[in-house]
């Protein structure tokens, strides 16, 4: 497959790239809103000032899905134009684009991420040649068109490029938990970094915190044990809160939401490569120099091996958002520097609370459990949890279809330890344990397995589509990404297929889902004109009112937004 990138004058402000999709005959891939089945066409990418591009996808080409024959997918094929419209800043070149798809054949299919760069320094925008001249641009055009909407001004230059600049005064379920001072905000962060302990992170974050904390109390390296365990949690929350500040420094200078860092690919797999590098220290297979979790070994460093692991807690934890979180964090973030950094450090105090219990003090260490031969068990059982992670993430990174594949590896992986380590044990328990793995790994394939068109009732986000539908229909949108597990949760409790294909029917809304997985220029922009720093984010537009909004923050429950639909 090659991706020819082609740039056009647009406009005095704007300029626009094309990307030709060139693959082998009988090779297609699936459209930016596949129709429910395959993985969408993503692109995205900045320009050398970090300005981000404005992708606009060609219409689909319908046909039965290879795969299903019974189902209609939306496909791209071989010399389909992507557009993207590029603002003019100093400097633009070069620009560096990201182009992620599902390229198939109808024996298979392969997940394709591609890094490109375009222009460099010297290259003069004057130069190129006219977009308004070229035989696609009736095509483009038409992908551009848009009426005028009451809840949003539309940003129009001479070529009829539209640019959606959102206004809303959006009302919440919650304005109690809504922040108003400094003084509510720091209150707030406590509280709510207190709550991120219990999040759905929770499972590898729990993994490091236990491994840390029972490393600390076997391992004292000569020192006095109360002085050694008061000194590992001191730098584990020095940790904490130094993420902290730099969660402070780079979301208060780039004004990204909450959990944002996660849509870097390379920050992504740079993490799974740390989980999954600490997951095989504790089987054993080689030492880590600075953060080695193995219990009851000691520490050239022991304070640096807080410190990371503190870092490394933290940054695990940040794409979660719970109760407080985004009220907080949407006020916070757009106040001045000095107040950004207060509520953040705030917000990793109420982290961090637990440790500094443990600090003022110690002798609750003797609460932990002592060390033992079941200490095996619970280390092999923290290294399948970080190894799952690093799954996960890589999912994350390269596209959740390769769930397919690492979600039933990891069971077949813990199915095969519990098979060799449960030799000696009596027959019963033995073939308990097994039986038991295999259920798990049945359960990994049913679990990653595609959903029918049919039983997919969301409607992707288009910018100019969701513009023209404000005030002629109940919307009702939905912020996620696959790296927000409080998203996840969500939708496997609330927003769950069969509940909004029921609203749907019941109350006539439309739901449209915003995925933020990967960095969204205007995604980011109507979640800031929600108020909203963080996701899960949902709003629901009246066609009374659609400028007025009612916004759900983080957690909601199936009766709260149930009740809300009957009230409109």
């Amino acid at each position: 497959m090659t991706t020819p990138v082609e740039a056009y004058r647009l406009a005095p402000d704007a300029l626009l790239l094309t990307l030709s999709l060139n693959m082998e005959p009988d090779w297609y891939t699936y459209a930016n809103d596949p129709g429910g089945l395959g993985k969408p066409t993503r692109l995205s990418g900045t320009t050398a000032s970090d300005a981000a591009i404005t992708p606009r996808y060609p219409d689909p080409i319908v046909k039965p899905d290879a795969f299903d024959p019974d189902s209609m997918v939306n496909t791209y094929k071989s010399g389909t134009k992507l557009f993207a419209i590029v603002p003019v800043g100093k400097p633009v070149f070069p620009i560096k684009l990201q182009l992620d798809l599902l390229l198939c054949h109808p024996t298979k299919c392969v997940p394709v991420r591609l890094d490109l760069t375009f222009g460099d320094t010297s290259l003069d925008i004057a130069t190129l040649p006219l977009a308004d001249k070229q035989p696609w641009w009736n095509t483009f055009k038409q992908l551009t068109q848009q009426t005028t909407a009451q809840p949003a001004e539309a940003v129009t230059d001479s070529t009829q490029t539209t640019m959606v600049e959102w206004q809303f005064t959006p009302t919440y379920l919650q304005p109690g938990l809504e922040v108003a001072s400094l003084l509510s905000a720091i209150l707030m962060g406590l509280l709510a970094g207190l709550i991120l302990n219990i999040m759905p992170c929770v499972l590898p974050v729990v993994s490091l915190k236990l491994s840390a904390l029972l490393g600390a109390s076997t391992s004292t390296n000569g020192k006095d044990p109360i002085a050694a365990f008061r000194e590992h949690n001191l730098f584990f929350v020095l940790g904490v809160l130094s993420f902290f500040l730099f969660l402070a420094i780079v979301l208060g200078a780039t004004g990204q939401a909450w959990g944002a860092l996660f849509q870097y690919r390379w920050l992504v797999l740079g993490i799974a490569a740390i989980m999954g590098a600490l997951s095989l220290s504790l089987f054993g297979l080689f030492h880590l120099p600075v953060i080695d979790l193995k219990f009851g070994t000691g520490h050239a460093n022991p304070r640096k091996q807080a410190f990371f692991t503190g870092m490394l807690t933290t940054l695990l934890a940040t794409p979660c958002s719970g109760p407080f979180l985004g009220g907080v964090l949407g006020w916070a973030l757009i106040q001045g520097p000095l107040v950004i950094v207060i509520v953040f450090i705030s917000i990793g105090i109420g982290m961090s609370s637990p440790y500094l219990l443990l600090i003022l003090n110690p002798k609750l260490a003797r609460f932990l459990p002592k060390s033992g031969p079941w200490i095996e068990y619970v280390e092999k059982g923290i290294a399948f949890f970080l190894l799952g992670t690093a799954f996960y993430l890589v999912a994350i990174a390269i596209g959740s279809e390769s769930l397919r594949i690492l979600a039933p590896l990891w069971a077949v992986l813990l199915g095969g330890w519990l098979w060799v380590r449960t030799q000696s044990i009596k027959a019963t328990s033995r073939w308990g344990v097994r039986v038991g793995a295999l259920i798990l790994l049945a359960a990994s394939i049913i679990w990653t397995m595609p959903s029918s068109v049919e039983n997919n009732p969301w409607t992707p986000f288009a910018p100019i589509t969701v513009q023209q539908s404000m005030g002629k229909e109940l919307l009702l949108l939905d912020f996620t990404a696959d790296w927000c597990p409080t998203c996840k949760v969500l939708e496997a409790t609330v927003m769950t297929d069969k509940n909004v294909s029921r609203w749907k029917k019941e109350y006539s809304i439309k739901f449209i889902k915003v995925d933020m997985t990967e960095r969204d220029a205007e995604a980011e922009a109507l979640l800031k004109a929600l108020g909203s720093r963080s996701i899960p984010t949902a709003a629901i537009f009246t066609k009374n009112d659609p400028s007025s909004p009612i916004v759900l923050r983080d957690l909601f429950t199936v009766d709260q937004l149930e009740n809300i639909m009957k009230s409109l």
